[in-house]
């Protein structure tokens, strides 16, 4: 199959690889192995077959820095097909050999002007031997090995400055060949000790913002190889196996993901043979194989993970070619069940096509098809989804069930930055959205449902205490995002810290409950007095509520209080905000092109089925 879909890429890149753009996604996923994804990587990133995809508007361009202390020439290769294969397509910035000290301290002069989003800094035990004279002298090499850690602190501040962005590090594997020159134990254990200590030291700077620490032994142990061979270390100072490679290019992707906003939000369930073992349309629900000796403990092991994802933000929902009354009892009452009818934000059992049962989950839950994961055991409709639905993501299980978890955990699709507060309850948000939907169809009128909802808002200055979510909001949001701009953790503390920039957070409640932050915005100053809507985003939570109109009617309210002559907002198109091209004008501003202004003379009545909470903080620019 890898052969084929090589084959395949080279017949669309001979044909016009434009009017099958589409096709560039799955044909990568098929790609197993590492030279092959390069050489796909390599082909898809020519300078006529980048302009060609990027003018089918299918792919989101992104700006990459790559550093090493070794030769990497595979690398923006591997990065093109793991990011392609997500519809973003990269360009990547890189420097000389082992340049990767000298570009960031001396002001970043071959990445800067690239501006890249995501900077990867892949380092091997050079950067520790490189300064040790007498490396049999095992004082000395705990020495240099503690004090790694706070150079590399010392290079992030540089970084922070320029090129600026989030920056990828690594812990250093101490090399076999490092490590196998020491003769006794006691020195092999004490060197061992002191790269453990530097290793735990490197990984503690993932607590800086927009940095992120990859742990090199779980990508090895994903790619099944480390090192290089010794022949490719001395010829092409190699000092990664192209495998490695692989498997760190498409963590990377990862980390990318996450960045733009574009990591998945919801994992899509299959019953038979996937959480559980058996048919229980055939079988009975007693018969059903969860939990206890294999294969039910695989199965339980898969919704074992499944309960502990959706603890962390990730919607579950149910996908499966069943009578519905019998799927949901068999939820609800099997006494080995780890995931119960609470745990799932929508359910679709009936004997439709899957592929339009995804779409109508995404359409309940207001997501996209591109948030989704689909996790089926049946190879027939893994394939279907993939031929009709490829913005989906299909993970492909093994064979045997005892590697299910094992599988959808790899694929790493839902990474993120950090937690928030209303990731962690994010399931119990949706469940308290289908009772507002319920509320809904029986209310006499959209108005009635409004009031009857009872919605209150509540401003918030941002703040240590909800500055990660306000962060998580505009990295995040893709449908209400009136500007597309994703603000990083160190750039919203800073622009406020030195008054260039306000940021602000909206929080939700109404008669189910509190919604959490659903909304952010930020506001600067312009030189004639004017106040700017930087960008404003909120949650496809709480659409349709009134809650965007009144937030920027606060806005305008506040702007006229301050005696401010006007406030501008921007609409800036995105591959997803469209339907909200007419935001500012039904609010009144005036103008064209996406720039728009409002004078403040007449300011519309806020909607009365929205409270205003007080006491919080209100709006203000700098």
């Amino acid at each position: 199959m890898t052969g084929d879909a090589l084959t395949a890429l080279r017949g669309l890149k001979r044909a016009g690889i434009a009017d099958s753009a589409d096709r560039v996604p799955g044909l990568l996923r098929s790609l197993d192995d590492a030279l092959d994804r390069e050489a796909a990587g390599m082909l898809l990133g020519g300078k006529a077959v980048r302009a060609a995809l990027a003018s089918t508007g299918r792919y989101a361009p992104v700006a990459l820095g790559l550093l090493a202390s070794s030769t990497v020439d595979a690398l923006p290769h591997l990065l093109t097909a793991a990011l392609l294969e997500e519809g973003v397509q990269p360009e990547t910035a890189t420097t000389g050999f082992n340049q990767w000290r000298f570009e960031i301290l001396s002001g970043a002069p071959n990445l800067k002007e690239a501006a890249p989003a995501v900077t990867a800094c892949l380092l091997d035990d050079t950067a520790v031997f490189e300064k040790v004279a007498d490396p049999l002298d095992a004082a000395e090499v705990e020495a240099r090995c503690a004090a790694l850690p706070a150079e590399l602190d010392a290079w992030l501040t540089a970084f922070e400055g320029a090129p600026g962005g989030v920056a990828v590090l690594n812990t250093l594997p101490l090399s076999a060949l490092r490590r196998d020159r020491y003769v006794d134990y006691a020195t092999k254990a004490r060197v061992e000790a002191a790269w453990h200590r530097m290793n735990a030291g490197i990984l503690d700077l993932a607590g800086r913002p927009n940095v992120v620490v990859l742990a090199t032994d779980g990508l090895a142990a994903r790619a099944g190889s480390l090192a290089a061979t010794d022949r490719m270390r001395h010829i092409a100072g190699h000092a990664w196996s192209e495998e490695f490679l692989d498997a760190y290019a498409r963590e990377v992707a990862r980390v990318v993901l996450a960045r733009l906003g574009r990591a998945r939000k919801c994992l899509v369930l299959d019953l038979d043979h996937t959480l559980w073992g058996g048919v229980v349309g055939d079988d009975g629900i007693p018969a059903l194989k969860i939990g206890g000796s294999f294969p039910g403990s695989a199965h339980a092991e898969l919704q074992a993970l499944a309960k502990d994802l959706s603890r962390q933000g990730v919607l579950l929902t149910v996908c499966s070619k069943n009578d519905d009354a019998v799927a949901r009892e068999a939820v609800a009452t099997h006494p080995d069940m780890v995931l119960g009818p609470d745990d799932f934000s929508a359910f679709r059992a009936n004997w439709d096509p899957k592929p339009g049962n995804i779409a109508s989950l995404a359409a309940e839950l207001n997501i996209g098809t591109d948030s989704m994961v689909f996790v089926d055991d049946n190879p027939a409709e893994r394939g279907l989804m993939e031929a009709q639905r490829p913005e989906v993501a299909v993970v492909a299980l093994p064979d045997d069930p005892a590697g299910y978890a094992s599988a959808v955990a790899r694929a790493g699709l839902f990474n993120q930055f950090a937690l928030t507060d209303e990731d962690r309850v994010r399931g119990s948000l949706y469940r308290a959205r289908a009772q507002r939907d319920e509320l809904r169809q029986t209310a006499v009128s959209v108005e009635d449902y409004l009031r009857e909802l009872a919605t209150e808002i509540t401003v918030e200055e941002y703040g240590t205490l909800n500055g990660g979510r306000i962060t998580q909001l505009f990295g995040k949001t893709n449908q209400f995002n009136l500007t597309g701009i994703r603000y990083g953790a160190d750039e919203v503390a800073r622009r406020v810290e030195t008054g260039r920039a306000a940021f602000f957070g909206v929080r939700a409640t109404d008669a189910f409950g509190d919604n959490g932050l659903v909304g952010a915005l930020a506001l600067v100053r312009e030189t004639d007095g004017d106040w700017t809507v930087e960008n404003f985003v909120l949650s496809c939570r709480v659409f349709s509520r009134s809650i965007e109109q009144t937030v920027v009617g606060l806005v305008l309210r506040a702007a006229r209080d301050a005696g401010a002559p006007g406030v501008r907002g921007k609409h800036v198109p995105t591959a997803k905000n469209g339907r909200f091209a007419d935001f500012y004008p039904a609010l009144g501003f005036t103008g064209q092109d996406g720039d728009f202004r409002h004078d403040l003379t007449q300011l519309a009545e806020l909607p009365d089925w929205v409270a205003v909470g007080t006491g919080e903080g209100k709006f203000h620019a700098p």
